[in-house]
């Protein structure tokens, strides 16, 4: 992307800056970086159960994938990337955005246009390529693939990303849009809170209590659970690289009494136990790693992909399975081969995706919409 002025970068977009005055604080963000690609890796891990969900295939076993004892803890917990991305935009959003919104050096207009760029061109190209793949895979399987819920009124309501702005509906066409989509709902918020009030520690602990308050009053709305670790993320952000021995003294807490009480690992007490850890390990994250500084391309390069890799790697699988459906194949899913391509295939999409599809589409919107100074 080259380098982006002030207001431009984005949680989404390469850690750069080009002001040699601030280079210290690019270089520290590469922690996150990597964070974030780590994140949505564990995501792929995650979802690798998809092709045990596949026509003629029988489900995975726990245990069973391959390299599970190297990537145990990716295949188990891998859904928990997701409460983590949501954490490292917070501390992104707040470290880049909130000052220059609360002081109007941000419009809402240009804010707007700088998340649809980096967003929407993606989102409606898998949406789309979706939409006809488990058409064809239907007509071969007789049942669509992992996300059933494919009706008239979703398709609308993800053609806006609009899926998870209120109650919890069924996941739907690209089902990894649901996060995004309460991320879209929480930028909104974050923007329309900046703009009135100036970005505090007492600001987020009231945004993540109000948001605790209402899921326990029973609204388990996935933008709540955003907001949390939204917020949460800022509190780090807020707090700074310079606590980051004090960080991982707590977090060293936090785990060593939670594998006492059993709430390890504990799928009821994860929520909380990530809401207590995001903060301290994008706390420590973000200090200056010198060896990151030495491999800042390759971790920029390695950032650039969790968005495209996030949204591809299901269309990804439904091409392969319209292909096991139609000619009957058995997918050796406990080959490390197979673990193998399928990453590498994910990756390589990606960054081609990436280089050639995502940043022209965001240069040409933004050129066209984004006002500039001087």
């Amino acid at each position: 992307m080259g380098y982006a002025r002030p207001f431009e970068l984005e949680a989404s977009a390469p850690i750069v800056r080009a002001e040699p005055a601030r280079a210290a604080v690019a270089n520290k963000l590469l922690g996150l970086e990597l964070l974030r690609f780590l994140s949505a890796l564990a995501v792929l891990f995650w979802h690798f159960t998809h092709f045990g969900q596949m026509a003629g295939m029988q489900a995975i076993k726990s245990g069973t994938q391959p390299l599970h004892a190297l990537f145990g803890l990716f295949y188990e917990y891998g859904l928990y990337g997701v409460q983590i991305f949501w954490g490292i935009s917070g501390y992104i959003f707040f470290w880049k955005y909130a000052a220059a919104i609360h002081q109007k050096t941000v419009a809402a207009r240009d804010f707007f246009w700088l998340r649809f760029s980096r967003l929407y061109p993606l989102h409606f190209m898998t949406l789309l390529a979706v939409v006809g793949l488990q058409a064809v895979y239907y007509h071969y399987a007789g049942a669509d693939l992992v996300y059933p819920a494919n009706d008239a009124g979703l398709f609308v309501r993800q053609l806006f990303l609009a899926t998870d702005w209120g109650p919890r509906l069924p996941m739907s066409f690209n089902g990894p849009i649901w996060s995004i989509s309460a991320e879209v709902a929480v930028y909104a918020f974050f923007f329309l809170v900046m703009s009135r009030l100036a970005p505090t520690m007492k600001l987020c602990v009231m945004v993540i209590i109000a948001a605790l308050g209402l899921q326990v009053a029973g609204l388990h709305w996935a933008t709540f659970s955003c907001a949390i670790y939204f917020f949460a993320g800022a509190m780090a952000a807020l707090i700074g690289p310079k606590a980051a021995r004090p960080a991982a003294i707590v977090l060293a807490g936090l785990i060593g009494v939670s594998m006492l009480a059993g709430a390890l690992g504990n799928p009821d007490k994860m929520p909380m136990l990530l809401l207590l850890a995001v903060p301290c390990v994008l706390i420590i994250v973000s200090r200056e790693w010198p060896m990151l500084d030495r491999l800042q391309r390759p971790v920029q390069f390695a950032g650039n992909l969790t968005y495209s890799s996030y949204l591809l790697h299901f269309p990804l699988q439904l091409m392969l399975a319209i292909v096991v459906a139609a000619f009957g194949i058995v997918l050796p899913v406990t080959s490390v081969w197979f673990l193998a391509a399928y990453l590498g295939l994910t990756l390589s999409v990606a960054a081609l995706s990436y280089r050639w599809f995502e940043l022209p589409a965001q240069r040409w919107i933004r050129r066209r919409t984004i006002k500039r100074a001087g």
